[in-house]
């Protein structure tokens, strides 16, 4: 019998075709499990990528939202300071017209000139030793 296995050609084929079915078996499964982690691992990635993506918006639109806030309570103070010069300029005006003896009583005046203008920033002075100062009477606050 070992003989006629030796030369039979068709039984040789037919085991190798076992074989090679066998081992197309084999590659199939372990290239699919790899096909099937790469895809998975894929899918992973753009949702990983999806979150980032949302997550950046959302940063954004909230640092513009700082910005805008500050940007809107910086005007508001602008606004605010020009109305109070505007307050503290008609008080002086109707102490000077009103009352124009008690203005020259008041050392210095009424201090206009500490007001700071519209947009220009102006550095301060150093203000005298508070001993040097005499007691000033009922008036408007003299700014620092």
């Amino acid at each position: 019998m070992s003989e006629s296995l030796a030369a039979s050609p068709g039984l040789w084929i037919a085991l190798a075709a076992v074989v090679a079915a066998a081992l197309g078996f084999l590659v199939g499964r372990i290239g699919g499990a790899a096909a099937r982690r790469t895809r998975a691992l894929q899918v992973a990635l753009a949702e990983e990528r999806a979150a980032h993506d949302k997550a950046r918006s959302e940063y954004d639109g909230y640092r513009k939202r700082v910005a805008d806030h500050f940007t809107e309570t910086s005007e508001r103070l602008h606004e605010l300071t020009l109305q109070y010069r505007s307050v503290y300029e008609h008080l002086a005006k109707g102490a000077t017209e009103l009352c124009p003896e008690g203005f020259s009583k008041l050392e210095g005046g009424l201090g206009l000139d500490a007001l700071p203008e519209e947009a220009a920033p102006r550095a301060e002075a150093p203000a005298p030793p508070a001993e040097d100062k005499p007691a000033a009477g009922p008036g408007p606050a003299q700014p620092h």
